[in-house]
């Protein structure tokens, strides 16, 4: 039978781009081949198993999963609401956007990484679905200078600390972390207040003071493992996030596997959930329609452009299509975000 080979042009929509390509295949297709317009899977940023082909990654994070992440964390800040909460301290409301959380230990790490990401990590996303309807996160897991793995997670609505705290504390103590903080407190402070020497340069004599006072008097049942990062003053909330959750330790290439082995996390060490695993974008078939627009789009000289031999990539925001008439591509990214999350402009903003 004769083989025809199709050539489509067609676009790949994401928050703050537009990828333009062909996509290749023969018909009929052959048995058991892939289609050669997998070739430009990597243009697209098509990944169908966008959580399973980053579950261990060695500890590290691969160029490849760092893109992965950037793009997880532009549509979970597109579709993230802008709304305001109130401040607990002088009640005054504020803008929120995104919750950008750092969980850790309360004690000294004595479970394997794997062990305290499926009893504590998983437990605590689970609960903030449950109780705060958080729809949308992403997380990374690394270790600390002590050696204590950590975590952190981006999410997509707000979890005030001191419930936050409560319950990671609640969680950890299925593994005893609070009480081993509690008994290390107590032995440390038996003859009242003793300063940390070591710590001094990040922690002043006077909060160390105000933390020995807090502590005593919950009895060093409510350790401080918690931390929200305050991201309302931050003019690219994405680079400032994307620095946390992307980073590799300093100087990884210099050191043996035997100190690897201490500083790296063992399995998973970032995911998302699961919107945010199948990430594709709005993939259309180029018309005559889209083509105009897309026209309109290039001829701006302040677009920037990026081309390479079999793809071309504009980078604008999504939110400007109107500005130059692209009805016709401002709708099929819309469409996507609420096929895909179930968001949409209106419902955005009446909320």
């Amino acid at each position: 039978m004769k083989r025809e080979l199709i050539i489509t042009p067609r676009a790949t929509i994401h928050p703050n781009k537009i990828c333009l390509y062909n996509s290749i295949e023969w018909i009929p297709a052959k048995p058991k081949r892939e289609s050669i317009s997998s070739m430009f899977c990597d243009m697209q940023g098509y990944v169908k198993n966008f959580k399973d082909s980053t579950r261990t990654a060695n500890g590290l994070i691969s160029p490849i999963a760092k893109k992965k992440i950037e793009r997880a964390l532009d549509y979970l800040l597109t579709i993230s609401k802008d709304t305001q909460i109130q401040h607990t301290s002088n009640l005054k409301r504020v803008n929120f956007k995104i919750c950008f959380i750092t969980l850790t230990l309360p004690s000294k790490q004595i479970h394997s990484d794997n062990e305290i990401k499926s009893t504590c990590l998983n437990s605590f996303l689970l609960e903030i679905q449950k109780y705060y309807k958080v729809q949308n996160y992403l997380w990374r897991a690394e270790k600390q200078t002590n050696g204590n793995i950590h975590f952190h997670i981006i999410t997509d609505k707000f979890i005030p600390w001191s419930e936050m705290r409560t319950r990671w504390n609640r969680i950890t103590e299925k593994l005893g972390y609070v009480s081993r903080y509690r008994l290390e407190l107590l032995k440390w402070h038996k003859e009242g207040f003793k300063v940390r020497k070591d710590l001094l340069k990040n922690w002043s004599y006077k909060n160390q003071i105000r933390a020995y006072e807090s502590g005593k008097a919950n009895d060093y049942n409510n350790p401080n493992s918690t931390d929200i990062h305050s991201v309302r003053k931050i003019g690219n909330i994405k680079a400032y996030i994307s620095k946390y959750v992307t980073k590799n330790p300093h100087g990884i290439t210099q050191l043996t596997e035997e100190e690897k082995e201490k500083i790296l996390v063992k399995g998973r060490i970032w995911s998302s959930s699961q919107a945010l695993s199948n990430i594709t974008g709005s993939i259309i078939d180029i018309d005559s329609h889209t083509q105009a627009e897309i026209e309109r789009i290039v001829k701006d000289s302040s677009i920037y452009k990026y081309e390479g031999d079999y793809f071309k990539v504009l980078y604008i925001s999504y939110q400007d299509f109107m500005k130059y008439g692209a009805h016709d591509l401002f709708e099929y990214f819309t469409g996507y975000l609420y096929s895909q999350f179930h968001y949409s402009e209106q419902t955005a903003l009446l909320n």
